[in-house]
């Protein structure tokens, strides 16, 4: 597939390293009225496909991610729409045009355009095209009289030609209330993969039929890349049923462009866990951190640099869940996470590890999961799961934490109300989010907090704050929270790292080992080492008959002893 690089282990392809890049700014572009940008991300995934060398600026975003491009010692030359076009004509044996009556012709010419190596073009855009030298392959209008139309012929006549490992939903139409144009991003993806495109609503019979019908013939472990709107539940429930799973990468309809770029630029990174001051252990006390999530949608991570560049992001403990597939769909930016990370910065993979699915949908199908799932941790350095769609005392966890090598499982989106816990057949702690917070609601969270103190008497006690970053414009409403409870003396704040190293006993164990390694060598006196020594070696016998509490409570005890304001890497 042209020079693309996409082994069976890989979810997502890799293209090959840019020398150069041809810089096209939209930003002054109105969307909804001036249609030529349809025909540049055609024609930036038919020449992407052989080597990078358009990126289109589409928003801010678009613009900041490119500086750090430029840092890799990729020359950037600025260009325009109709100059790039004319460039790139050879890349193209003609163009097709879509039938605005029919808005989803515009998905069709999309697959098409991948197919037959085209460009697609609206039909209010035909004189210019051809002005610039292109001739028409195919002419959508009137050949279809309605969507489903379009999508059964579609699926009769292209979907064999195109590659199943992918299923691109993307909205082929502008809404007003509030405005936002169709999905611009994602299609210069589409094209260079040939991938099939859609926007089956799965609440219409005959739409779901269709749907299934593809999902059913893509190979298991694929990947859906968004849903139609409004039907996240049903559509990772279906993905979950046919052994697929969800990647948020459309639904935004900037986002996220240049896929086809960034795909190729290849760079060694690992995420790294922050730092673990033993002083803040062993405290009688209320321990807090706060949780980012929706790090599944790759958008997401994408926009998450709006936070991470806050003037605030380092000074609070927050767990950002990123995607493990950026590995592959943007390792530069996976780099810049974690090259810039601070003590306080912990990554948690989205649900459900790789990839959005429910477990208690198809359990049968979690070991075949896990199989891409503990590759991409390996290859990511992650140690943290978010897992959503699954009970309680779901088995899946049980497998998970033994596959993939966790420290923790985070469980659920929302605030639920309750505290980490453990299963028998695992130490690794499920970590429920005790509440949720959102911009402007301080002093309710801190109120809440407090009455959990009052009415908990347990220590030490563990409550994760859960906030979803659609509810933040910035993260100074955190911060203001995290400095009412720094005040408190009830509590402490921990990053997730040390919160997590507090409720797992096997980590713990380790940790304690490492910990009292460190007060050897500082000559802490003999009785104390002495101490340590024969808590730990009961902590020892105890994991091995699975007293996760028990052994909990010795390695507390240790960490009280051993004090001594050491940190481990």
């Amino acid at each position: 597939m042209a020079n693309i690089y996409w082994p069976k282990e890989r979810v997502f392809p890799k293209f090959s390293r840019p020398d150069h890049l041809e810089v096209i700014d939209l930003r002054g572009m109105d969307f909804f009225n001036n249609t030529r940008y349809i025909s540049l991300i055609t024609l930036q995934g038919l020449v992407n496909k052989h080597k990078p060398q358009i990126y289109i600026i589409l928003t801010d975003i678009d613009y900041e991610w490119l500086k750090l491009i430029q840092k890799e010692n990729i020359p950037v030359i600025k260009t325009n729409l109709e100059d790039t076009i004319k460039k790139f004509r050879n890349y193209c044996k003609g163009y097709v045009v879509y039938d605005v009556k029919v808005p989803d012709t515009l998905n069709l010419a999309n697959i098409m355009s991948g197919i037959y190596d085209l460009i697609a073009v609206s039909p209010q855009d035909i004189e210019w095209i051809e002005s610039l030298g292109f001739k028409e392959f195919e002419d959508l209008r009137g050949k279809f009289k309605s969507k489903l139309e379009v999508y059964k012929w579609a699926y009769e006549e292209l979907w064999p030609k195109c590659n199943h490992r992918l299923l691109v939903p993307m909205r082929p139409y502008h809404v007003y209330n509030p405005p936002r144009p169709m999905q611009i991003a994602v299609r210069d993806y589409v094209t260079a993969l040939r991938l099939f495109v859609h926007y089956l609503n799965p609440h219409n019979d005959e739409e779901l039929r269709l749907f299934k019908n593809l999902l059913k013939e893509m190979p298991d472990n694929s990947a859906i890349l968004g849903w139609y709107e409004g039907t996240e539940h049903i559509t990772v429930r279906l993905a979950s049923e046919y052994n697929k799973f969800v990647v948020v990468m459309t639904g935004n309809p900037y986002l996220i462009s240049n896929l086809t770029v960034w795909s190729g630029i290849e760079v060694e990174t690992k995420l790294k866990l922050p730092p673990i001051n033993l002083n803040k252990l062993g405290e009688d006390k209320v321990y807090v951190t706060f949780y980012m999530n929706d790090g599944d949608n790759v958008q997401w991570n994408f926009m998450m640099k709006k936070f991470w560049n806050d003037p605030y992001r380092g000074k609070i403990p927050m767990a950002w869940t990123i995607s493990p597939f950026l590995i592959d769909l943007a390792p530069l930016v996976m780099k810049y996470y974690a090259d810039s990370m601070s003590e306080n910065d912990t990554f948690v993979s989205g649900p459900s590890g790789t990839g959005y699915w429910y477990p208690n949908v198809n359990p049968s199908y979690v070991q075949k999961f896990l199989e891409i799932a503990t590759k991409y941790f390996k290859r990511t350095g992650l140690r943290f799961t978010e897992i959503l769609g699954e009970f309680l005392d779901g088995i899946s966890l049980i497998h998970y934490s033994k596959r993939l090598d966790l420290l923790a499982i985070k469980l659920g989106y929302r605030g639920m109300d309750i505290f980490p816990y453990h299963l028998n057949e695992t130490p690794v702690p499920i970590i429920p989010g005790t509440i949720e917070f959102k911009e402007g609601e301080e002093e309710s969270a801190y109120n809440w907090l407090k009455a959990i103190a009052t009415v908990y008497k347990k220590r030490p006690l563990h409550v994760l704050i859960i906030c979803v970053p659609w509810y933040f414009k910035s993260l100074k409403s955190i911060a203001l929270l995290a400095e009412k409870i720094s005040k408190d003396d009830r509590f402490i704040l921990v990053n997730f790292h040390e919160f997590v190293a507090m409720l797992n006993p096997e980590y713990g164990i380790k940790l304690s080992r490492i910990f009292l390694k460190e007060a050897i060598k500082k000559k802490i006196p003999s009785k104390i080492i002495e101490k340590v020594k024969y808590l730990l070696k009961k902590s020892e016998k105890e994991y091995k008959e699975k007293k996760w509490d028990i052994v909990l409570q010795r390695l507390f005890e240790i960490y009280k002893i051993l004090k001594q304001n050491l940190t481990v890497k």
